[in-house]
């Protein structure tokens, strides 16, 4: 009887066994490179977020200028250059658009000057985004306004 409390005793301890140290290490290890894979896909999500927001920004922008155009003075072709903000500028090109017509149509006669607008909308060092559209003025507008504020 003497020898069964005994083997009880060693029967109790292999079943209390914890993780060996190289089993520890291995889950560290594996934890460290999941952190650190889940940090870069964060930081990159992040980045992602902010070039978003800067490209919403600045289609907003050149929205609001290429929608000004034309409204209080009549569209010239040139070039302008300018600021929004503290972090956005711009760069405008305006010239004058021919269209080709295959009903042989005298385009001299329509009322209409077609313009092409380039706008180039700028960031930090190197991001820019290109804008182009075009423009229609009634070539006649001006006289009209003349004749409304006498």
């Amino acid at each position: 009887m003497i020898n069964k409390p005994s083997q009880m005793k060693k029967q109790s301890f292999k079943k209390q066994q914890g993780f060996t140290l190289i089993e520890v290490m291995a889950a560290f290890g594996m934890f460290a490179l999941l952190f650190g894979l889940m940090m870069q896909i964060l930081s990159t999500s992040m980045t992602n977020t902010r070039r978003a927001g800067d490209f919403t920004q600045a289609a907003m922008w050149a929205q609001s200028k290429i929608d000004t155009l034309g409204l209080e003075e009549m569209i010239e072709p040139g070039s302008t250059r300018g600021e929004f903000d503290d972090r956005f500028r711009y760069e405008m090109e305006i010239t004058e658009e021919l269209v080709a017509d295959e009903r042989a149509l005298d385009l001299m006669e329509l009322p209409l000057v077609l313009y092409k607008v380039r706008l180039v909308v700028m960031w930090e060092e190197n991001r820019q985004v290109v804008f182009e559209t075009l423009k229609s003025v009634d070539i006649n507008w001006e006289a009209r306004e003349r004749e409304r504020s006498s």
